[in-house]
């Protein structure tokens, strides 16, 4: 099993770096992140320590916005170049193709992550003065948020039939869950707790202020492995349906 799900990493991971992607995703990051810092970094207002959080805030986006790109192509791809029905003759399953996939997604996510987000603080160090403990907690939650944001994708992905619609599915599903709290005091009680603890932004808002939240790490794994549980299944119905 770990032999096949490796052999999938492999190939997205080749096929990653033999195009525009890399670039894309990887330029497109470092760039609205250099924006970002150079907005918080130069409000004379701003202490340092709130100029990190602001930061790690806007890498949220960036980070969505990254996996989001990368994660479209996971599976309608292979469905739209034929190469998804080469895959089933193989002695290979459908959550070996989902896990070996969602290794290369996560891999991807840790080099944004811990490459390219976490370059700024260390190079503008001399005048940033990042306090460390914001950036190690900033960064565990961009990387939880990013993979959670991949699985989203990959879902989405196995339901549209090209690229745009897996893009419209998987951002739709994002921002429905990123809008939820800031409406969740319309309803009642329960509805409200149930709305606000579907909120990425409330999860996500501990990791930049310095915590790593037990209930921000449980949703971002918890809601990443419920999207690939799903995943898998829709590959199961259309194995099945041919």
């Amino acid at each position: 099993m770990i032999e096949r799900i490796l052999f999938i990493f492999q190939k997205e991971v080749k096929i990653f770096f033999h195009t525009f992607m890399a670039p894309l995703v990887f330029g497109g990051t470092a760039f609205l992140n250099a924006l970002f810092v150079l907005i918080s970094n130069f409000n004379e207002r701003a202490t340092h320590e709130e100029a990190t959080i602001i930061t790690f805030i806007s890498f949220m986006s960036t980070i969505i916005i990254a996996m989001a790109i990368v994660s479209m192509n996971s599976l309608v791809e292979e469905k739209n170049k034929g190469t998804m029905e080469l895959l089933y003759t193989v002695p290979i399953t459908d959550l070996e193709i989902v896990l070996g996939k969602f290794l290369f997604g996560s891999f991807v996510c840790f080099l944004v992550t811990f490459g390219i987000n976490s370059f700024f603080p260390i190079i503008l160090y001399s005048y940033w003065k990042a306090p460390l403990y914001l950036v190690v907690s900033g960064s565990i939650g961009v990387f939880f948020l990013g993979i959670f944001t991949y699985s989203v994708g990959m879902f989405g992905s196995s339901l549209g039939k090209n690229q745009v619609i897996s893009l419209l599915i998987s951002v739709l599903i994002v921002m429905t869950l990123w809008v939820l709290g800031f409406f969740s005091h319309l309803f009642e009680a329960k509805t409200r707790a149930i709305l606000f603890h579907l909120h990425i932004f409330s999860h996500f808002i501990g990791f930049s202020k310095g915590v790593i939240p037990l209930t921000g790490v449980i949703f971002f794994l918890s809601g990443t492995f419920t999207f690939l549980y799903l995943t898998v299944k829709v590959l199961e119905s259309r194995r099945w349906l041919g």
